[in-house]
């Protein structure tokens, strides 16, 4: 698979994931709105005050057992979200095409589908609420037809093409808002890479080093892990005093691609200060790492920069920590592996050391 289309895919995940976050919320927005829909409406029934009739009032109360039992699904397993909303605004449906034959007395009825039509295009999808749309056309003609409802041809045609235009106005709006999700998604994997590599060298800072490290942490068995190894260059002060930053920025930048080289795809290697590099060496203990981190000091010894008209060799000193020794947190296992850095500098530079060994 092409990098750009693992891209494209990952920023059309995040958007699902973002998209179906939004239409499980809008589900519970709707839902309690047709609950107190059908509890306002209920209350003036049993008051005698709006002449709903047994079959309708039945049907609300039906309705507002249904709210109530959908809500709590909804609200308890997010995840079921979407045949919950296919269930509800089935229910929904029927509840509004019988008040169509019930209600004759309400002669704006069939505006209920209206909301509910738009409320299946941003929740449940555009093809169940087409299939709504010439549902509730039908409906209409047939309680026309039947004479439940009497507008005139006018009417009857403002009805269908607004329902038709709300239809595709919903059908921008839907595309447009996951068009929207998707740039958004893109943009903060965008500031989420950008935050976790380092400006210079490109590799992993040493926040992301850290979650790569916890990852392993994560998913080690009982008995696999992993080694550290802590890399500094050898008198780098006298680098940038000599040569200056540029040329000083140029060693590090040579390092980076040097010690990504020498690990090739078995471990990550991370700048975490002005210096400092460390290398994560998954599945390896001292005695697999040790060998590694002797390629990697003997990679570095070996490469030239250049610096104006001649060229620059440098060292590096080296520290090994293997999670499997006493060190059982993340924080002590990059102490020691500094630590053992420190010694493989007192012990004379360009050297490794291992952390526990003396």
């Amino acid at each position: 698979m092409r990098p750009s289309q693992e891209i494209v895919e990952r920023d059309g995940s995040d958007a699902a994931l973002q998209t179906m976050a939004l239409r499980r919320r809008f589900l519970i927005i709707v839902i309690a709105a047709g609950l107190l829909w059908g509890g306002v409406m209920q209350i003036p029934a049993s008051l005698g005050w709006a002449p709903l009739g047994p079959a309708q009032t039945r049907n609300n109360l039906m309705f507002v057992a249904v709210s109530i039992a959908a809500l709590l699904i909804v609200w308890r397993r997010p995840r079921s979200f979407l045949p919950v909303a296919v269930a509800y605004f089935a229910c929904a449906f029927l509840y509004a095409s019988a008040a169509q034959f019930l209600v004759v007395e309400d002669e704006l009825r069939m505006l209920l589908f209206f909301p509910l039509v738009g409320a299946i295009f941003l929740i449940v999808g555009s093809a169940a609420a087409w299939i709504a749309i010439l549902a509730a056309i039908g409906v209409f003609a047939t309680a026309s037809a039947q004479g439940s409802i009497r507008v005139s041809p006018l009417a009857t045609s403002t009805f269908v093409l607004a329902l038709g235009v709300t239809g595709l106005f919903f059908q921008a709006f839907s595309q447009q808002a996951t068009r929207a999700l998707t740039m958004i998604a893109r943009q903060n994997r965008a500031l989420d890479a950008a935050a976790k590599k380092d400006h210079l060298t490109h590799l992993l800072n040493l926040r992301a080093f850290r979650e790569a490290m916890q990852a392993h942490v994560d998913g080690l068995r009982p008995d696999a892990g992993f080694s550290v190894a802590f890399v500094d260059v050898d008198h780098f002060k006298s680098i940038n005093d000599r040569y200056g930053h540029a040329i000083g920025d140029a060693v590090l930048v040579a390092l980076a691609g040097t010690l990504k080289a020498a690990v090739r795809a078995r471990g990550e290697v991370a700048r975490i200060g002005g210096e400092e590099f460390a290398v994560l060496l998954p599945g390896a203990d001292l005695a697999e790492a040790a060998p590694a981190a002797e390629r990697m000091r003997a990679a570095v010894a070996a490469m030239q920069v250049a610096a104006g008209g001649a060229t620059l060799s440098v060292t590096v000193s080296i520290g090994l920590a293997a999670s499997r020794s006493s060190f059982d947190t993340i924080d002590a296992l990059l102490q020691a592996a500094d630590a053992a850095m420190y010694e493989a500098k007192r012990g004379g530079r360009n050297r490794v050391a291992l952390a526990g060994a003396g």
